[in-house]
C-alpha cells in the first residue's frame, strides 16, 4: 500500500469521513479524476503540482472547519449533503463546492465556529 503524503491524506479523509466521491473531490480541486487516482496510487512520483497543492490546502481548511462545527463526523456529513435554503439558496454545501466556491462554504463554517452566525 502506498504511503500518502499529508496533502493527499485529506482526500481520503474527505472521501471516507464525509462521503464525498473521488470524482467530486477531483472536481472541487480542479483535477481530473484519473489524475487524482494516480496521485493516490503513487504512480505520479512528484504528486500534485503546486496549483493543486493550494487547492488541497483549501480542502484541508474546509475539513477542519467542518470538524470544529459539528460534534460528530456523521453530523458534518449530513450538513454537507443536505439542502440549506438560507445559506445556499436551497442547494447543498457540496453542490456549492462543486461550483468552485470552497471559500464560501469554508467561510460560512468559520463564521459559525467563531460565534458570528447562529
Amino acid at each position: 500500500m502506498t504511503t500518502l503524503t499529508a496533502e493527499l491524506q485529506i482526500v481520503e479523509q474527505v472521501h471516507e469521513d464525509l462521503g464525498v466521491h473521488l470524482k467530486q473531490i477531483a472536481a472541487i480541486i480542479g483535477a481530473d479524476e484519473s489524475t487524482l487516482h494516480r496521485w493516490l496510487s503513487g504512480t505520479t512520483p512528484s504528486g500534485p503540482r503546486k496549483v493543486y497543492r493550494s487547492r488541497l490546502v483549501a480542502l484541508q481548511e474546509l475539513y477542519t472547519e467542518l470538524r470544529d462545527a459539528f460534534r460528530t463526523l456523521q453530523a458534518a456529513r449530513r450538513w454537507l449533503h443536505e439542502a440549506r435554503p438560507a445559506a445556499f439558496g436551497g442547494r447543498t454545501p457540496l453542490e456549492t463546492l462543486l461550483d468552485g466556491k470552497i471559500e464560501r462554504v469554508t467561510g460560512l463554517l468559520w463564521y459559525r465556529n467563531n460565534g458570528r452566525l447562529s
